[in-house]
């Protein structure tokens, strides 16, 4: 006795590779989360790039480094909590964190302004 197969109709065979390429081409929610954090970051980072590029006063006291303090932190937590959410911000999250934590401990921006480049530069 021969066996037989039996032949999935062509209809159906494309249906189920598109539900299939469907799947694997939507975003997790942890991933589309991840990628919101990421933006919010690079927002923060843009703002922070345009306070950096204004004229900065002498006094560390003066409100222009309090609001650039506030973009980094921002930024540095919206990264964060893209790490946490994926593991593929986790460099960017790091290279901001080394940012904040440079310019908390020299309180100047000359040494934390690199890092800031060069997050903006890997995911933004």
């Amino acid at each position: 006795m021969t066996s037989r197969r039996q032949l999935i109709p062509l209809h159906l065979l494309l249906a189920s590779t598109l539900s299939l390429a469907a799947c694997s081409s939507t975003p997790s929610k942890a991933t589309a989360a991840a990628r919101e954090s990421a933006k919010s970051a690079c927002a923060s980072l843009q703002q922070l790039t345009d306070q950096l590029a204004r004229p900065r006063p002498s006094s560390l006291t003066d409100p222009y480094y309090q609001t650039a303090e506030q973009y980094l932190n921002t930024a540095t937590n919206r990264a964060a909590d893209a790490a946490q959410q994926d593991q593929g911000y986790q460099e960017f999250a790091d290279t901001l964190h080394r940012a904040a934590q440079t310019w908390q401990v020299t309180f100047t921006l000359d040494k934390a302004e690199p890092l800031i480049q060069q997050a903006r530069k890997e995911k933004c």
